[in-house]
């Protein structure tokens, strides 16, 4: 102690010596307590982060959704005003068409109450045929309300694209398959030759001869897709013909002796192939009927009724106008639709 105070300087230097050493003592210490924390107290840690991270995309997920669906609703294309029963903006018909056409879908209304109307449009404008159609349609409400018997005829030449949208109580009559019929065989053909009119004559005179039960599909068309030729009748008889055999005689017979029993059937069945087919006939309703029994029951074409699914009437207003004459004025009825229909392309 007294060589200290003989020596100030050498005093300075160990305090200063004793200074640090303690400085490296804490942070030793300190670096120690960090990396000894307890695993519970790390855990939190890393918990709270995942929890941070995981928030932080979902409020980004959100924010990016709500901002895809404002900008689907404010560019979405606006359903025109039913300023008639013909709507043609795109130009197509000339004025005397476009009435005498108008004319003759008051009159089918008048006789049968289904509402029909056309709508033509330049371009859907990167909205889907289908789902402005239905937007269309429910917002004119085309057809009684309970009754639904509405039908739309939509034409986009921009696209060449082309729609029945039919309402739920006319799908049983104005199938889907009827439908894509009427496109390809009596609209399409018209429009590829850019008889544009005439397309759109010829398809509301099929969709009102459907509906009334007065219009019948060329006959080329009916010998292609409803008859079948020798060869396609041979083969169904002996499938059929197999099939009973070898549930006749199956139990008798094994292997190959079950297939040996069809053909024997099919050559017995071949004299009589009437009854042979009527038999065929009862068979199919006697299973269908087993099946419908197991299953259920659906509509016409599968759809549910109103109140169940579907899109509610955006854009555009009812509304009601002037047609093409002074003394036609036209209005939805209220009428609804599930989506039945078909679409084309020229």
């Amino acid at each position: 102690m007294d060589n200290l105070f003989e020596h100030p300087e050498a005093a300075e230097n160990g305090l200063q010596l004793r200074s640090r050493s303690r400085a490296v003592v804490n942070v030793h210490i300190e670096y120690v307590s960090f990396g000894s924390l307890p695993a519970a107290s790390l855990q939190t840690i890393l918990s709270s982060l995942f929890g941070l991270m995981l928030y932080t995309r979902v409020i980004s997920f959100t924010l990016s959704f709500l901002f895809l669906s404002l900008s689907t609703i404010a560019f979405a294309l606006d359903v025109p005003p039913l300023a008639g029963r013909i709507v043609d903006l795109a130009h197509l018909l000339s004025s005397d068409v476009a009435a005498s056409l108008s004319a003759e879908l008051a009159e089918h209304e008048r006789k049968t109450g289904n509402q029909i109307a056309v709508l033509t449009l330049p371009s859907l404008e990167g909205e889907p045929l289908d789902e402005f159609s239905h937007r269309v349609s429910t917002t004119w409400k085309l057809g009684r309300k309970g009754t639904d018997n509405g039908v739309l005829l939509l034409v986009v030449p921009g696209e060449r694209r082309i729609r029945i949208e039919v309402g739920y109580g006319l799908e049983g009559t104005l199938t889907d398959a009827k439908s894509s019929q009427l496109v390809r065989r009596e609209i399409v053909p018209r429009f590829k030759s850019g008889d544009f009119a005439g397309g759109i004559a010829a398809g509301l005179k099929a969709i009102m001869g459907t509906i009334e039960g007065t219009y019948t599909l060329p006959t080329e068309t009916r010998d292609k897709s409803g008859q079948n030729g020798p060869w396609e009748s041979l083969f169904i008889a002996i499938v059929i013909g197999a099939l009973v055999g070898g549930s006749l005689f199956g139990g008798k017979l094994k292997g190959m002796g079950s297939v040996i029993s069809g053909l024997l059937s099919f050559v017995i069945a071949l004299p009589t192939g009437w009854m042979f087919a009527l038999l065929a006939a009862v068979l199919g309703m006697f299973a269908a009927l087993i099946i419908a029994s197991l299953f259920g029951g659906v509509g016409p074409s599968g759809r549910r009724r109103p109140g169940g699914w579907g899109f509610p009437g955006l854009g555009g207003g009812l509304g009601s106008g002037g047609g093409w004459s002074s003394s036609d004025s036209f209005s939805g009825g209220g009428g609804d639709f599930g989506g039945g229909g078909a679409s084309g392309r020229w």
